[in-house]
């Protein structure tokens, strides 16, 4: 299966697997900053997480202000895409080490300069 793959999405290549207290697997397949509502000065990091069923959820939160969200949203093409790139990546064997928290998730590929 040939999936075209722009640079942005390089960080795909090695899918980011959370696991959730309810033993349910995500896999990171977007994210996206934005100015906080909530505080003004703070930045918003959205980030997209979906199951290997293409269930999506939004699990955002402020940088400043802490103002934290978590809430399904709908699975449109761009996020099936993602989540193609992510399965590939699950078949080939790379997937990260296990997270349980979607923000150290996040700043882990940050940190390591992926986003």
């Amino acid at each position: 299966m040939l999936i075209q793959e722009s640079e942005t999405d390089a960080w795909l290549r090695d899918a980011v697997l959370l696991r959730l207290p309810s033993g349910r697997t995500c896999y990171l397949i977007q994210v996206d900053h934005e100015r906080c509502d909530q505080c003004t000065t703070g930045t918003r990091v959205v980030s997209i997480w979906a199951s290997v069923r293409g269930h999506c959820e939004a699990v955002a939160w402020c940088g400043h202000c802490f103002n934290a969200t978590c809430e399904p949203v709908l699975t449109d093409d761009e996020r099936r895409r993602r989540l193609r790139l992510v399965k590939v990546a699950i078949s080939a064997g790379r997937v990260s080490r296990t997270w349980h928290g979607a923000r150290p998730a996040v700043e882990d590929l940050r940190n390591r300069g992926f986003i």
